[in-house]
């Protein structure tokens, strides 16, 4: 009789415990996913591209108003990671990758951020008359501001590829479940996605997320495009890499305006492929972001785009749009609700 009185408080006292970290008995608390779509037009400072053709000058200004924006909101949305789709800057030029780091200072050690390479940030190349090409090669300095280095030190740094930090993960946990994003460089190589697949097995018990720069046109993925540099399109991505893993269950990707795709892989688990890049409207994006809420007590993840820059929502069904997800067979919720049915 003593030792079912314990073992029934050992199991009330796991299941207050539950309900203390994850937001109330029966319901892991709901948390932010925030998406930095492409801000090459807010750090173009080298072309003055975005000035001639909005005539408002530098703006810089949206790209801070986003990371304080986030910083300001993490504990009210309660915000766990902030994912860049890459086009970071518009030219691989120092003086863009100065606003680049200064804005993201402003979440350094308060919120945790990865990033991934665009075709913008790499390899590019003057033209006279034009704006240039990008990605004629790899070369970049995006490691002499996001290196390694700078992100060691936190714990949900998972780690890189090689000596840079274009191909990089992270690690967290939240609603009561385990989660990995893995960024992928523009047009990963084969070598690259060999790595990832490493990554997503030796993580097999954590929910994954794929961030890479080029991925969907619209509503498709990307089967063939123009770039110099070598490596693999979103199709290939996919035949190759995302519908192998079970645990993969989304994409996020920019480059190409907004759209979402959403496929059953290998071993049946759906996956979301979602899509956003604002840098061709109005005055490179006017700030708009992607606020990702993961509801675990409905299954769903509500996904709203946000201006911080004129305290906007564009509610457009590309841009206001829920996504199914199972989250209740999470560890957490099992815990609580064993016990809720225990009782």
């Amino acid at each position: 009789m003593k030792k079912h009185n314990v073992l029934a408080h050992s199991a009330v006292l796991a299941a207050c415990v539950v309900c203390l970290l994850f937001g109330g008995c029966g319901s892991p608390k709901p948390f932010t996913l925030v998406v930095l779509p492409d801000t090459q037009n807010y750090a173009d400072t080298r072309l003055g591209h975005a000035d001639r053709r909005w005539g408002n000058g530098d703006l810089r200004d949206s790209f801070y108003q986003q990371t304080d924006w986030i910083r300001e909101n993490r504990a009210r949305l309660n915000i766990q990671m902030v994912a860049h789709v890459g086009d970071i800057v518009q030219t691989d030029y120092r003086g863009e990758w100065e606003i680049a780091n200064q804005a993201f200072q402003t979440l350094d050690g308060e919120v945790p951020y990865i990033l991934c390479l665009g075709n913008h940030d790499m390899g590019y190349e003057p033209h006279p008359t034009g704006t240039g090409k990008s990605a004629r090669s790899r070369e970049t300095s995006f490691n002499e501001y996001f290196g390694p280095t700078r992100f060691e030190r936190h714990r949900w740094y998972g780690g890189h590829m090689g000596t840079g930090n274009e191909n990089s993960y992270c690690l967290f946990k939240a609603g009561g479940m385990k989660f990995l994003i893995i960024s992928l460089e523009f047009k990963p190589r084969d070598e690259v996605l060999a790595w990832a697949s490493e990554i997503v097995s030796q993580y097999r018990d954590r929910r994954c997320i794929v961030l890479t720069h080029s991925y969907l046109r619209g509503n498709e993925r990307i089967a063939k495009d123009n770039y110099a540099v070598q490596g693999n399109t979103g199709h290939q991505m996919w035949e190759k890499f995302v519908r192998e893993h079970e645990n993969i269950f989304m994409v996020l990707c920019g480059h190409t305006n907004v759209g979402r795709l959403t496929s059953q892989a290998r071993h049946g688990n759906q996956v979301h492929q979602v899509l956003s890049d604002y840098q061709g409207w109005h005055n490179g994006g006017d700030g708009y972001l992607r606020i990702m809420t993961f509801v675990p007590a409905e299954d769903r993840i509500e996904v709203r785009t946000f201006s911080p820059v004129l305290g906007e929502y564009e509610r457009t069904d590309q841009n206001e749009f829920v996504l199914p997800y199972r989250m209740r067979g999470s560890r957490a919720w099992r815990a609580v609700n064993s016990h809720a049915v225990s009782r």
